[in-house]
């Protein structure tokens, strides 16, 4: 299915591609020893776990709508000049039956090796990325990243003064899509649609539940996807316009309102998608499985203190591999 080739350490320009279960993204970067530029990015909705997590299986126009959007990156790496190309994918390829035949397919058409991680090193990664836009803050920190087949938790500590540690950490199979795909929520799904989930996240999310009770982390810090979102919509109610900022250095994560997501909850979960789509903040491609991400945070929030702080990173599993190359010259593989 995959095949690990190192890669030898030179300044070069960099895709790395992210097959998530909902969304392909894709980071085109200038790659030196001890840092990196954002050349370019792109995402495509593609949903390739749609309609198949019950069988196991990437359903047809969800494989090729797969295949699809790996020639338009593969365009965009010939355009701005990627010497390398890593691709890795996560939960809905690594559960499919057929994610072996998705990978040679790919393989086929682009000359791409795809390399399909555990939901371990997927939290490795997010970590690794995560933790270059953390605060110096001393404590334990839980890191949250929701995807489509799967959620990461990440549990780590810190002194204030070096690179945060991994004390915990535990991949879910309770991503947005692969509720959906089971449940069938209403749109909108309602308070009573959230409760039906409720035992399943009640029993999913237990092990998190005790990790919270042994570690009492002191933040909860979201890894960019909808986390991105979920910041974006607590602003825009607030009037405050998102900041950018300078990619030629890490970006500092940000704090979310916790009243506000709150809030945005409230209204999330009590509008049908044609009303999302019109909420100041909400990304178009996120409208659809917002409720479901919203009610996975919640779920997590109601484990910790009140008064605890949440904050947005805007790093994840891309910036992670980014981080594995500048540091070490290649990818250390799956």
């Amino acid at each position: 299915m995959d095949h690990d080739v190192p890669l030898t350490f030179n300044p070069r320009r960099l895709a790395v591609i992210d097959c998530g279960t909902n969304t392909f993204s894709m980071l085109i970067a200038d790659v030196k020893e001890g840092s990196w530029e954002t050349v370019f990015t792109m995402r495509h909705p593609v949903y390739i776990g749609q309609g198949g997590f019950k069988q196991g299986t990437l359903v047809p126009d969800r494989f090729a709508k797969g295949v699809d959007a790996l020639r338009v990156m593969q365009e965009a790496t010939w355009n701005y000049g990627a010497e390398e190309v890593l691709v890795v994918a996560t939960s809905a390829v690594r559960d499919a039956s057929n994610g072996d035949i998705f990978c040679q397919k790919v393989k086929e058409i682009t000359g791409w090796d795809v390399h399909v991680i555990s939901g371990q090193r997927e939290a490795e990664l997010v970590h690794a990325g995560v933790d270059l836009t953390l605060e110096a803050v001393p404590g334990v920190h839980l890191i949250m990243d929701i995807g489509g087949g799967s959620v990461e938790f990440v549990m780590t500590t810190s002194s204030g003064l070096e690179d945060s540690k991994i004390i915990w950490s535990k991949s879910i199979d309770a991503g947005v899509a692969r509720l959906e795909d089971f449940g069938k929520p209403e749109d909108p799904i309602g308070q009573e649609g959230v409760g039906r989930f409720g035992p399943f996240l009640e029993y999913t999310l237990a092990p998190l539940k005790e990790a919270i009770a042994l570690h009492q982390p002191s933040q909860l810090i979201g890894s960019s996807g909808a986390f991105d979102t979920f910041y974006d919509l607590v602003t825009s109610e607030k009037g405050v316009i998102s900041e950018a900022h300078e990619e030629r250095d890490h970006p500092k994560m940000v704090e979310i309102e916790r009243l506000g997501l709150n809030a945005v909850h409230d209204d999330l979960i009590q509008r049908n998608q044609e009303s999302r789509l019109a909420m100041p903040g909400m990304a178009p491609a996120r409208a659809r499985m917002m409720p479901l991400s919203s009610m996975l945070l919640q779920s997590v929030l109601e484990m910790l203190p009140a008064d605890l702080k949440v904050f947005r990173s805007s790093y994840a599993l891309r910036e992670g591999i980014l981080r594995e190359v500048q540091a070490h010259g290649q990818w250390k593989g799956k």
